[in-house]
């Protein structure tokens, strides 16, 4: 299954807080979009919030909204749970039905996707595999049987502990020969393909999900630079500019976009 260019996930110890990261993004937006950072606005229940940045571009001709604009918000810690990484979402969410001054309602794109996760857990998977049957590992496995020799009995000779290690190293690498088994017998080259085009179905059927709540992302792609993205869909990237097909950004009301030029008795 071909799921398009692959977005560049970002080292989670490149910036040291999500000013720095924000700092970083914006000065690449600068050349191509004007930028009011810390925009203030009000949820429907009238509280107090703001978001980090508000982007119009530089030349809006091509661009299917009458006054194009979008709201960029900023993440840089890595969630430690699950629903730390939704709640991130949940934020979204609720800012797309804010009012923002200036602007009124936007659409939100998140930087990076907080559908990274997702997409690195597959990398992190196949790095674990080649660490459990590097020969390392049975080093590592020898020196625990060392280690409990010498606290339960002289009978662990090191011919013992040899076999031992040995033995455990073997059923690692068993277990990992049925997955590589496994996965051929599904179509795959291997056990680590068969994982990432797992956890990249599920990060392009969650894309949809959160596009359809008029939330995408702002991310570095391979070949097309810096991006912006929703429901699977590009809406500008770096290299090619903004899409010739129709896609506004104005968030949805129901099942159709909102417009500011609009009869507001429709």
């Amino acid at each position: 299954m071909n799921y398009g260019p692959m977005p560049l996930l970002p080292d989670p110890e490149a910036f040291p807080d999500e000013a720095a990261l924000a700092e970083f993004v914006l000065a690449k937006m600068d050349r191509w979009f004007h930028i009011e950072e810390q925009v203030h606005g009000r949820y429907w229940t009238g509280e107090q919030t703001r978001i980090d940045a508000v982007l119009r571009p530089r030349d809006p001709d091509g661009w299917h909204d009458a006054v194009p604009a979008f709201a960029v918000e900023f993440k840089t810690a890595r969630p430690s749970s699950v629903g730390d990484g939704y709640g991130w979402v949940a934020q979204a969410v609720a800012y797309t039905h804010c009012e923002w001054d200036g602007y009124g309602v936007l659409p939100v794109f998140l930087c990076p996707s907080p559908l990274t996760g997702l997409l690195a857990r597959a990398d992190a998977i196949a790095s674990y595999r080649q660490r459990q049957i590097h020969p390392d590992l049975l080093e590592a496995e020898q020196e625990k049987l060392r280690r409990k020799a010498r606290r339960f009995g002289s009978h662990y000779t090191e011919a013992y502990v040899d076999s031992q290690a040995l033995i455990a190293h073997r059923q690692r690498i068993g277990e990992m020969n049925f997955e590589e088994f496994t996965a051929r017998a599904d179509g795959y080259a291997n056990a680590d393909a068969r994982e990432r085009e797992h956890q990249l179905r599920v990060a392009e059927e969650l894309s949809h999900v959160l596009g359809q709540l008029s939330v995408g992302d702002l991310m570095p792609y391979k070949h097309t630079g810096w991006t912006l993205r929703r429901s699977g869909r590009w809406l500008w990237s770096e290299r090619d500019g903004r899409v010739k097909v129709p896609y506004k950004l104005r968030p949805r009301i129901g099942s159709f976009r909102r417009d500011a030029d609009a009869n507001p008795e429709l």
